[in-house]
């Protein structure tokens, strides 16, 4: 992993101020260097101040910039920084940014496109960068990419993010992976929000870390600048630093993975083809920004950063009954049921298979819920007619607070409800496989407890044939990853709502569910760990693992493609409360079960995509059946977690 330490830093400068301005840029280096930053942004024209004004067009600006940007570089010694200056070639003036590291100025990206609307005027004194590169000062400036030992990284400058044609993306497209934009934008209400949603949708379009800096306090007289700062990865904003600080600087950080940028270029076809557009490099210039070898800051920094959830936003507001994340995957989730069963037009009702547990219960509150939003809701009142439940126990297995739960979730929802006990066919199923097996000693483990849940299977798909029904199939997005289900069993049926649902989101879900709608049955049923009862005393942690790590090892695994190795090292650090080892078996264990399974996915029902991680072989997880993972297993049996 390429684990890059990136800052964004917000000061308060002063026009002509070089001597002030030098030592508060200085203070902020030396911080980010204590804490092991590898890549530093600075505000726009930090060096002479900002605005200028027409200050800019006496020559000393540019020349007392360059000097202190000279002094300043003697500061970054392991660290690589960009510092705003103002430069002057052929009677023009450009607005730069310099990317210093190891003391010396590598070279300098200049600000393309100049705003003339509203209170700015920057088109007055200062030149446009036409594009190419050439030398100003005996430095390459222009298009520029800078090889450092972590990476590709580039800028731009301020308004070129708020352009419609960013610049720094041809020089993406010819191998950037970080876009640093040392900005000056003015506060008004909100507009930091609107910052966000640029600095997010560049990060996603060109695949990229984007790092922002913004400038901080009054300018030379008019304009507040609210300072702040903001790092985002195609994924997720990371870093959002303070703003409005009464501080006269603030520096924020985040670590970010350039070799998920890398998976993520490979796998993105769009951003593949626009690529190559760009193959034949005509204007842009790689320089070798850095000599010094490049040590990778601590995984657990990048640890710490991950959210709570892969998988779900965590809510601004701290009550569980206001989730609008949660709520808007019920609604999607209900929503694609009810377009499935009205669009297919083949069925007059839905029948879930109703067991006590989580996935089940589920379902159910889908399946009334889009019994309600049938034809528009015309007919909401008359649910309960398009909904049918059975509880199919096994008398030697099914507990009786499974069963209480089922009813009274049943109950509480207003659906039909009935018992159809598998007993006999079970004995009977078990009795034929021992004759086949050629003794009941034959018989695995496992096909005992398999029989049963074919029989279900067999039971609810011959219901669905008399009742015009389409059964829901109540697996989840983390039995499918571990092959936690049978094949002819439970993951048999017409639609499969929840398969892109991974436990722990289900478990959450229902928890919110019984928060937000007041149903008691939901919190008995929460309150039953999670087992198939295929067998006795079964639980599901104990046949696998706890589900938070399963949930978390698979994300690391599936979606963000990390060797397994480091998928054993976040989760040590993600879950410190289990033993490093037992984590190792566990890593293990998830990847053994994980590329055995894929003929099992292969066969899955129709089912709905909410997740960003899909398993569905048909479109988003084009997994090889056959394959050998012997030298990830081998590599994660010799790692050692890093400190």
């Amino acid at each position: 992993m390429r684990l890059v330490n990136v800052g964004v830093a917000a000061a308060s400068v002063k026009v002509g101020d070089f001597a002030g301005n030098m030592a508060r840029l200085i203070a902020i280096i030396e911080a980010a260097r204590k804490e092991n930053i590898h890549l530093l942004v600075t505000p726009e024209l930090c060096i002479p101040g900002y605005s200028l004004e027409d200050r800019v067009v006496w020559p000393d600006i540019a020349r007392h910039s360059w000097a202190a940007l000279a002094e300043i570089a003697e500061s970054c010694d392991d660290i690589a920084v960009f510092l705003g200056l103002p430069v002057m070639d052929n009677g023009r003036i450009y607005n730069a940014a310099a990317l210093v590291s190891d003391k010396i100025i590598r070279g300098l990206v200049l600000k393309k496109y100049l705003p003339a609307y509203s209170i700015f005027y920057e088109g007055r004194n200062w030149t446009a960068w036409p594009g190419g590169v050439r030398e100003i000062n005996g430095t390459p400036a222009g298009e520029l990419i800078f090889q450092t030992p972590f990476g590709m990284v580039t800028a731009e400058i301020c308004e070129d993010l708020w352009s419609a044609a960013s610049p720094a993306r041809e020089r993406v497209a010819l191998g950037a992976e970080i876009v640093c934009n040392p900005s000056a934008s003015p506060f008004t209400p909100l507009k930091n929000e609107a910052r966000k949603r640029l600095v997010m949708g560049a990060a996603s379009s060109m695949k990229a870390v984007y790092a922002y800096a913004n400038l901080l306090g009054c300018d030379n007289s008019r304009l507040v600048f609210d300072g702040g700062g903001l790092i985002a990865t195609p994924d997720a904003l990371v870093c959002e630093g303070h703003i409005l600080s009464k501080q006269y600087w603030t520096l924020a950080s985040a670590v970010v993975d350039l070799d998920d940028i890398a998976r993520q270029r490979m796998e993105n076809t769009t951003w593949r083809q626009d690529a190559a557009v760009h193959d034949a490099p005509q204007r842009v210039r790689v320089v070798t920004a850095d000599a010094s070898r490049f040590k990778p800051a601590p995984m657990n920094a990048y640890a710490r950063q991950q959210p709570a959830s892969y998988y779900v936003p965590q809510p601004a507001s701290a009550s569980r009954s206001d989730n609008p994340a949660l709520d808007a995957l019920f609604d999607a989730l209900a929503l694609g049921l009810r377009d499935y069963f009205e669009k297919v037009g083949a069925f007059d009702r839905f029948l879930v298979a109703l067991s006590g547990g989580r996935d089940s219960a589920l379902c159910l509150m889908l399946a009334v819920q889009a019994a309600k939003m049938l034809r528009e809701g015309r007919d909401a009142d008359r649910y309960a007619e398009r909904v049918n439940t059975v509880y199919l126990p096994n008398a030697a297995l099914s507990s009786q607070g499974t069963q209480t739960a089922a009813r009274a979730l049943a109950a509480e929802l207003g659906v039909p409800f009935q018992v159809v006990s598998i007993h006999e066919e079970a004995e009977l199923a078990l009795a034929k496989a021992a004759e086949i097996a050629g003794g009941l000693d034959k018989v695995a483990p496992m096909a005992r407890q398999n029989l049963q849940a074919r029989i279900r299977g067999a039971m609810m798909l011959n219901w669905a044939n008399s009742a015009g029904g389409l059964v829901l199939v109540t697996s989840n997005l983390s039995e499918a990853a571990v092959g936690y289900s049978t094949t002819g069993g439970d993951n048999q049926g017409g639609y499969s709502p929840i398969a892109n649902v991974p436990k722990t989101v289900v478990t959450q879900l229902l928890a919110y569910l019984a928060e937000r709608d007041n149903i008691q049955a939901l919190k008995q049923i929460l309150a039953i760990p999670p087992s198939a009862e295929l067998a006795p005393d079964q639980l599901d942690e104990s046949d696998l693992m706890p589900y938070a790590a399963l949930d978390f090892l698979l994300y690391l695994y599936a979606r963000k493609r990390m060797s397994l190795a480091n998928c054993w090292r976040m989760a040590c650090l993600r879950f410190p409360e289990y033993d490093r080892a037992q984590m190792r078996t566990w890593t293990a264990d998830f990847a053994r079960r994980f590329c055995a399974s894929q003929w099992k996915r292969d066969q899955h029902p129709v089912a709905m995509k909410v997740m960003e991680l899909d398993l569905d072989p048909k479109t988003g997880f084009r997994f090889p059946v056959t394959q050998s993972i012997q030298h990830e297993l081998d590599e994660l049996e010799e790692a050692t977690l890093e400190e």
